[in-house]
């Protein structure tokens, strides 16, 4: 796992250019999960990559693919290959692309449904590339002429953002009164940008800061670590059964090959170990319990 900055300018609207690559060996295929996250871009550079999302299998998974926003877990399979990927803020898919996010929640497409020719161009142009810097310079220059197109940022919309990941927000009607518009308006506003209802959101935040948390302190009591959202341990577990599908001791039972290593570099390289926690903040900087 190799994670690159993008220009300081787009940081507002990428959390980071990410390279994942599974050597060939005698090891064959890795397999693992992937966590509910906002939106990404990814491009195949070789090997053979599946995915199975919310009941659709992806196999082979688009060479030039976007995920949108997700709510449920993923199986991500790579064979002896490297995928290059870029993660996009919920503020990055309003200036990119003019399609609602709820069109591709929990879905993959081919990249071109959304960015036409330029998405086999930009695919062949990293492919010839020769290193990591070569291709952070092909997407630098990709989105800085796509960010300048898109006009300025909705200033709303990164106040959403930032009160979704704020550990003190805990309601759609909170919400809805510190943006100062209405529940019907809030709800329209997170279906277009965030890709799921304001009260999905708010409960997938929770649950993600507190997977954070059990992640970075193993094998201390959940009572100190999980959301003060939550009434009790078993409402938890209920939502670690919605979002992931299985039980928190059948998940930290795997061995997580791709996210282990992922979670330790992204958190080295951005400051927290997923992607769904990462705020709108100009800097780049993030949001979670242990920052507070």
């Amino acid at each position: 796992m190799r994670f690159r900055l993008p220009d300081p300018a787009l940081k507002r609207f990428i959390t980071a250019y990410y390279f994942v690559e599974v050597p060939a060996g005698p090891a064959g295929a890795v397999e693992d999960l992937l966590h509910p996250e906002w939106a990404n871009i990814r491009f195949v550079l070789n090997g053979h990559w599946s995915l199975r999302l919310d009941g659709q299998l992806y196999d082979p998974a688009p060479p030039a693919a976007l995920f949108g926003p997700t709510s449920v877990t993923g199986t991500v399979r790579g064979q002896a290959g490297t995928v290059l990927g870029i993660g996009l803020l919920p503020l990055g898919w309003a200036q990119f692309f003019k399609a609602p996010a709820a069109e591709y929640a929990d879905r993959v497409a081919p990249l071109a449904q959304v960015l036409g020719e330029r998405a086999q161009e930009t695919h062949e142009a990293l492919l010839s590339a020769g290193d990591d810097d070569a291709r952070v310079a092909i997407l630098d220059a990709l989105f800085t002429a796509m960010a300048s197109a898109g006009g300025a940022p909705d200033a709303i919309l990164v106040r959403a953002h930032d009160l979704l990941v704020d550990p003190t927000m805990g309601s759609v009607d909170a919400l809805a009164q510190a943006l100062g518009v209405s529940s019907r308006h809030l709800a329209r506003l997170s279906l277009r940008k965030f890709g799921f209802a304001p009260k999905l959101l708010l409960r997938r935040q929770r649950f993600l800061r507190t997977l954070q948390e059990l992640r970075a302190h193993p094998g201390e009591g959940w009572a100190s670590l999980i959301d003060a959202w939550y009434y009790d341990q078993s409402h938890f577990v209920r939502d670690f059964h919605r979002f992931m599908g299985m039980s928190p001791s059948a998940y930290f039972a795997l061995p997580h090959r791709l996210l282990g290593p992922a979670a330790r570099a992204r958190m080295a390289a951005l400051g927290a170990s997923l992607q769904g926690l990462h705020a709108a903040q100009a800097d780049g900087s993030v949001l979670s319990n242990s920052a507070e």
